[in-house]
């Protein structure tokens, strides 16, 4: 057996574990807990959105604070570590499914590409990656704690921006950035009220859990959508008026919905929506078809 050959034996080995992992029902029980990790970072940020809107401060209302929160609390460290694992795991998952599994651009278990290509096939390609990125980014926010004992997010979210538009036509990046950011909060809120996410959902055979999912899946979309619309205008706004500085991420996004005209009655229903976003996404771990 020549070197080549080697190489393609290894590869083909590493190709085959890959695709045992993406059927391995073990890893995905154990990978849904990133949905209750997920979760409870969008209720925690909820109800602080809501102390906010109520004119009560609320503190950093950013998944950085959320997560501060629960640190803050007995055993905190313990579950952010078990959270951080979560959004790991179900990140690693997603890749899994993307590049090998029932979301890849080949049919399953095989090199040949899948029979029906088009843009069905691409768009659950695409899908299943957005939401690793999602969860590589909810992850690397709980190991900020779990290593480096927390980051001022919003401080981040400023220099991050500045940085970017620094770098050659940085200002239009950024531009680009906000715009498919907003684009996806549009999507968000679509897709909630077409109840899009029902396609990836077991049936409840409870008539109340039935009622729930339907519930906090519709608002909480549409609370989740609001939420990155708000968050891709002030990019576009920050990167539009030469000044980056002033994109402070979630945070500055919420507290600058809230000094709007009827600012604070729509901060409390976007917080809100987050709460029961939060709580869609803790259902969503048990009945999440996961293929």
């Amino acid at each position: 057996m020549n070197e080549k050959e080697k190489v393609r034996q290894v590869a083909d080995s590493a190709d085959s574990a890959a695709q045992e992992a993406a059927d391995s029902q073990w890893f995905e029980r154990v990978a849904r807990a990133g949905f209750i990790a997920n979760g409870l970072v969008h209720a925690i940020l909820g109800a602080t959105a809501v102390t906010i809107g109520l004119g009560q401060g609320g503190g950093e209302a950013d998944q950085a604070g959320a997560i501060g929160q629960i640190a803050s609390q007995p055993f905190g460290m313990v579950l952010i570590i078990i959270c951080f694992l979560g959004c790991a795991l179900m990140a690693l998952w997603c890749l899994i499914n993307a590049f090998f599994g029932s979301a890849s651009l080949r049919g399953a278990g095989t090199k040949d590409p899948q029979q029906k290509q088009g843009r069905k096939q691409w768009t659950g390609f695409l899908t299943m990656v957005g939401s690793a990125i999602a969860y590589l980014v909810v992850a690397a926010t709980f190991a900020q704690f779990v290593f480096g004992g927390g980051a001022d997010s919003g401080k981040s979210s400023s220099q991050a921006s500045t940085t970017v538009a620094k770098a050659p036509g940085g200002l239009y990046i950024l531009l680009a950035a906000g715009a498919v950011i907003a684009i996806i909060g549009i999507v968000f809120c679509i897709n909630g009220q077409r109840r899009k996410w029902k396609e990836e959902l077991r049936r409840p055979q409870s008539a109340i859990i039935r009622f729930l999912v339907g519930f906090t899946g519709v608002v909480g979309y549409l609370g989740k959508g609001a939420t990155l619309l708000s968050v891709g205008i002030l990019i576009v706004v920050s990167a539009a008026t030469g000044d980056p500085e002033e994109f402070t991420g979630i945070d500055g996004a919420l507290k600058g919905m809230r000094d709007q005209p009827f600012g604070p009655y729509l901060l409390l229903a976007v917080g809100l929506g987050l709460v029961l976003y939060g709580g869609f996404l803790a259902l969503r771990s048990r009945y999440d078809r996961m293929e």
